[in-house]
């Protein structure tokens, strides 16, 4: 329950006066292992990423063909039960950071996947397709105690993952 109030929280915010890019990300992957993307803050304040597990991850996203809508990939729920809960990930102006693409519940098999796992119906999708993958962050310490405010998402440069 502690968990669904912190996530409460924060609001989703249209647009954000940080200034990010994406770097390292291929236009094509073999799996979903191979996307280790950096994010670069190029603006001149920093910025945080959840310190609730997983929300600090990147999260997949699978374009369904039939609809021309995009599809996010299984996530699970948050749990503040992590290392250092209290300390803000923070991404501090002119710096960067590895991103983890938290795909593992995306997929139908961690060591071996052959399908995407849809996030509101659990459908599985054909593995191979064009993929992004979405950041959450806030202009202010998100942590276990502190509250973000407005929390605004970062999308990367489609890709496609051939299986």
């Amino acid at each position: 329950m502690l968990l669904g109030l912190i996530g409460s929280l924060g609001q989703d915010a249209p647009q954000s006066p940080a200034i990010l890019i994406w770097k390292d990300v291929s236009s094509r992957y073999r799996g979903f292992d191979q996307i280790k993307p950096v994010l670069v803050n190029k603006g001149g304040e920093s910025v945080f990423l959840s310190r609730i597990w997983p929300h600090g991850f990147a999260q997949l996203q699978r374009l369904n063909e039939t609809t021309g809508k995009w599809e996010s990939g299984d996530w699970g729920i948050g749990c503040g039960t992590v290392k250092d809960p209290t300390t803000p990930i923070e991404i501090k102006a002119h710096t960067e950071r590895a991103i983890h693409v938290y795909w593992q519940l995306s997929a139908d098999d961690w060591n071996e996947p052959n399908h995407f796992v849809i996030a509101d119906s659990l459908e599985k999708r054909p593995l191979g397709g064009k993929y992004r993958f979405t950041l959450r962050y806030s202009l202010k310490p998100w942590t276990i105690v502190h509250h973000p405010g407005p929390i605004y998402t970062i999308v990367s440069p489609e890709f496609l993952v051939a299986k």
